[in-house]
């Protein structure tokens, strides 16, 4: 990585102005479904109360709803993945069109890499919270790499992302620290700063994931994105 952390943050904050508002509503929308999803699959869970359960619930629901949670969760991981780098290439979008993305490209594939991610972050926590803590940043970029390279399967994705997060790790912790302050903010705000806060750091992150992205793949790279990256780069 050539850059710094100000860097990164300082180029996310000009990316954003202007697209606030597409962002902040592609936000709300995901944030509204995800939370109505996520109702409906409480609301049959079995009630306990004192550590007697006085009403079973309706499990066959539950598992219906958590896996339509799942599943939406899964195609909005590429839609927000891709956003991101549209704004980080000062790409415009449709609003709608960029929440379909994720259900309309590779969607088999992404609910698999979205799977074995968990998956592989679960497994490695049963080993202790560390490791998995350190597993969570080697398959940070599997979705951004999903996006850019269509035809690639969820597992090498990962293992992509392993590679290039290689060396990489601590300079994108540093870089979500550096965010740790707003994020503290935003409780103030009843987590309404959150819908500026996640914008700018969210396109932080994927600027991150651009300059290891092009520095390991100087061909597959789009020339006019390597020309805009170049550019601010001088």
């Amino acid at each position: 990585m050539n850059n710094t952390t100000s860097f990164y943050k300082e180029e996310a904050k000009s990316k954003m102005m202007d697209r606030y508002g597409e962002v902040i509503l592609f936000l709300i929308i995901i944030t509204l479904i995800s939370v109505g999803l996520t109702a409906l699959t409480d609301n049959f869970r079995p009630v306990i109360q004192e550590g007697i359960i006085v009403d079973s619930g309706i499990p066959a629901l539950v598992t219906l709803f958590s896996a339509i949670s799942f599943l939406f969760s899964a195609g909005i991981a590429y839609s927000s993945a891709s956003l991101y780098i549209d704004i980080s290439n000062n790409e415009s979008f449709e609003l709608m069109d960029k929440l379909k993305s994720g259900f309309t490209n590779e969607y088999g594939r992404n609910i698999v890499l979205v799977f074995l991610h968990s998956l592989f972050i679960v497994l490695w926590a049963f080993l202790f919270i560390i490791p998995a803590f350190i597993k969570a940043y080697s398959y940070a970029m599997s979705m951004y790499i999903g996006v850019k390279e269509p035809k690639i399967t969820g597992l090498d994705a990962i293992t992509k992302s392993r590679q290039l997060m290689n060396g990489n790790k601590t300079s994108l912790f540093v870089l979500d620290l550096s965010y740790i302050g707003w994020y503290l903010l935003s409780i103030l705000t009843f987590g309404i700063l959150l819908l500026w806060v996640v914008p700018k750091h969210q396109t932080a992150r994927t600027l991150f994931f651009n300059e290891i992205y092009i520095g390991n793949n100087p061909v597959q790279v789009d020339t006019k994105e390597k020309d805009i990256f170049d550019t601010e780069l001088l």
